[in-house]
């Protein structure tokens, strides 16, 4: 490497190295932006991939507090939680959950899923019914309590997200869709 290369660390903090040139005075190199260096914004206005990248950790940060929150507001653990979203979902749809259903899509022991159901009934959030297919079986559904009680902690949030959607263009729309489902097969096991 040569006397004018410097080793600089990007923002995801991989090695990178990024010539420079040595500065005539301080005043200039101050008043001038490195001209290389990937991490560098070509203008002000223009946001980066990294920039991009950074700005997705952000909103991940805030929705993670978010639903710190809520798990506190609802006296709820994370998993519990997670259920209480995803019996609510199958109801809307008209889908009725059983307990193994809900122990596969946790990936969580059958016995730990009706520890948490029992908690989820307990506490009111949901009720095991005759399943509707098979009296032989038990489902497991949201209570109208519940249902209340999400919409309450959560409507307010959900309002303003869905605002910052339908202030998007159909192309800006269109872009958030594309970036986002190249992000989720970049980071899909399967």
């Amino acid at each position: 490497m040569s006397e004018d290369a410097v080793t600089a660390t990007a923002t995801w903090g991989s090695p990178t190295t990024v010539a420079q040139e040595p500065p005539a005075t301080a005043a200039a190199q101050d008043a001038a932006p490195p001209s290389s260096g990937y991490w560098y914004r070509d203008s002000a206005q223009e946001t980066g991939p990294v920039d991009l990248l950074n700005l997705l950790r952000k909103y991940r940060d805030a929705e993670r507090q978010m639903r710190a929150r809520t798990r506190n507001d609802m006296g709820m653990g994370e998993t519990d939680l997670v259920a209480l979203r995803y019996l609510l979902r199958a109801h809307a749809a008209g889908r009725v959950v059983r307990q193994r259903e809900l122990a596969d899509v946790l990936e969580i022991k059958p016995a730990s899923a009706s520890a948490l159901i029992d908690r989820l009934c307990r506490d009111g959030y949901a009720e095991r019914v005759p399943h509707p297919d098979d009296r032989r079986s038990v489902a497991v559904v949201p209570t109208a309590h519940s249902d209340a009680e999400v919409r309450q902690t959560l409507g307010l949030m959900h309002r303003r997200m869905l605002e910052a959607v339908e202030s998007l263009t159909p192309g800006e729309r269109e872009g958030a869709a594309l970036f986002l489902t190249a992000l989720i097969r970049s980071v899909d096991a399967s």
